[in-house]
């Protein structure tokens, strides 16, 4: 019972300690049933909105004490049936960036057929009999993740928004281009214009296509 017990204190403590993490990263984090949720604003230059869920899964055994903890981040929804295929090969894309290329992250982005979604999926293992050395493992991987929504978003509508448009080398080459500009500002200006235009001309609303709230 102790040791029940023990696994019932260390995911409280874990859920309280990664809620407070997620208001101070995210501004906000709001827990429903077991689910932690906060809403990312203004990534990117496209200054889009991404929903991030956490929760735990697995069990607690003293033969197994590793939980799991699923991020999933919600980057897109309302996805055009025309953008798809090509949208399609823009997430392999990235995922092939995020694991062996230029921009190392963490997960998997996928496509959700029945919503329409377009979302980021990460699992972390968490030894629970350990739970105060794992807080820093899970802050590093929120930031990272800030990081590497803020980047990879902008890739994510581009490619919704202007099917074949722009390949991931294309779009690393814009990297490499504004990674010295600082300001957010001027570096909505150096994308702005092109991304509008080509919105315009495919006959999109950019605003159209968000994150499922």
């Amino acid at each position: 019972m102790a040791k029940k017990d023990s696994g019932t204190n260390a995911i409280k403590e874990l859920s309280k300690t990664l809620q407070e993490m997620m208001t101070e990263l995210f501004g906000e984090c709001i827990e429903n049933d077991g689910v932690l949720r906060s809403r990312i604003e203004h990534m990117g230059v496209t200054d889009a909105t991404v929903i991030l869920d956490v929760m735990l899964e697995g069990g607690f055994r003293e033969e197994a004490p590793y939980g799991i903890l699923h991020f999933h981040t919600t980057m897109a929804e309302g996805v055009p049936e025309d953008s798809l295929a090509d949208l399609l090969i823009s997430l392999n894309s990235l995922n092939h960036v995020v694991s062996a290329g230029a921009f190392p992250g963490f997960g998997t982005f996928a496509y959700y057929d029945p919503l329409s979604q377009v979302y980021l999926s990460y699992r972390m293992p968490v030894n629970l009999n350990q739970i105060e050395a794992e807080y820093d493992n899970i802050r590093f991987y929120l930031g990272s993740l800030y990081d590497q929504l803020d980047i990879l978003e902008d890739f994510i509508m581009f490619s919704i928004v202007n099917p074949g448009g722009m390949s991931i080398s294309d779009y690393m080459d814009y990297l490499d281009e504004v990674s010295d500009i600082n300001s957010l500002e001027d570096r909505y200006a150096a994308f702005e214009a092109e991304f509008e235009a080509i919105a315009k001309e495919a006959g999109i609303n950019p605003d159209e296509i968000k994150a499922d709230e």
